[in-house]
């Protein structure tokens, strides 16, 4: 008779996201009997509550909706009841699965984090799953928001995104990087409706286009308040680069790394003199920290030909 074989035991199901509204289980108590020293035992509950706020200070958002609110009550009420907690949300480098996160189940995260805000989100830093809808209900809830960060965004196109833009006009943060579509329309009014930028970073993940086009660095011309400006891989000109020095005069920190429609000669480097940190075109790319693909064709400042194709993945 062949041997019977054992019977797999069912996967546990994930949590679901309705753990949000209820009750978390107590832990049971220690033991009684004695077999247990009461220094081995660890009342995760007594935790003084800024000890506790710091190891939540440690997560990122996600992970507080799908953790700490299931410990006790105490941890639960840490999470839920400490706006300054939520002042600055991240929920970067998390992707919708469908199965154990799901749009419907990131949606209702940004939600709680938003109500747990109580309005005082400053900073909302989110991925590819972030929608039309849910930037209007991050727009809504945090009108006082300094520090936009969207990254490789799929479903947000031109025309939706140029009419939320308007929600936030405290933005002094926003990066776009390396999102599926492009943002003519909604660079055009960032100027106007976001007055207070200083920090705008505007990545793309593919590394060179044979096309020349200024449209970008024209709008980015009218961003006055700037301090910083990261273009990762754009296709701007030494016309584009010289509208963007004279339209932000307070510039200190300029990243033009993959953009080799730029020809640093000497009259460029000149008009550059004043920025303080400032990243050549052919600089080296080993310390940046998104995703990237590119071929280097040949530079424009070179008299020899460069074929170099390279890929890298984002460390997160």
């Amino acid at each position: 008779m062949l041997p019977l074989k054992p019977i797999p035991l069912a996967m546990a199901a994930p949590p679901s996201l309705s753990c949000l509204l209820e009750e978390p289980r107590r832990l049971p108590p220690p033991p009684q009997d004695g077999t247990d020293r009461e220094a081995d035992w660890r009342d995760w509950a007594e935790l003084p509550r800024d000890v506790l706020l710091a190891v939540l200070g440690r997560l990122d958002h996600i992970e507080i909706l799908m953790g700490p609110d299931m410990v006790c009550s105490l941890w639960r009420r840490a999470a839920t009841d400490e706006p300054e907690l939520w002042r600055r949300i991240d929920m970067r480098f998390h992707y919708a699965d469908g199965f154990y996160l799901n749009s419907r189940k990131l949606l209702q995260m940004v939600r709680a984090a938003m109500r747990r805000s109580a309005g005082r989100c400053e900073a909302f830093w989110g991925g590819s799953y972030v929608t039309e809808r849910i930037l209007s209900l991050v727009g809504n809830a945090a009108p006082s928001l300094k520090s936009l960060r969207l990254i490789e965004c799929r479903d947000i196109v031109d025309l939706a995104f140029k009419l939320v833009i308007t929600k936030f006009p405290m933005l002094e943060e926003l990066e776009i990087s390396n999102c599926m579509h492009r943002f003519p329309e909604t660079l055009e009014v960032i100027g106007d409706v976001c007055p207070l930028l200083k920090r705008f970073r505007l990545s793309q993940r593919s590394f060179y286009s044979e096309c020349v086009d200024d449209n970008a660095a024209m709008a980015i011309a009218k961003m006055s308040e700037l301090r910083s400006l990261q273009l990762t891989a754009n296709s701007l000109t030494n016309s584009g680069l010289e509208l963007i020095l004279n339209g932000c005069p307070l510039l200190e920190s300029l990243d033009i790394r993959s953009c080799y429609h730029v020809c640093m000669d000497d009259e460029m480097q000149a008009k550059c003199a004043r920025i303080k940190t400032l990243r050549h075109p052919e600089d080296s790319m080993d310390d940046y920290d998104l995703s990237f693909n590119y071929t280097i064709p040949r530079p424009c400042w070179s008299t020899e030909p460069i074929e170099y194709s390279m890929g890298c993945q984002s460390p997160y």
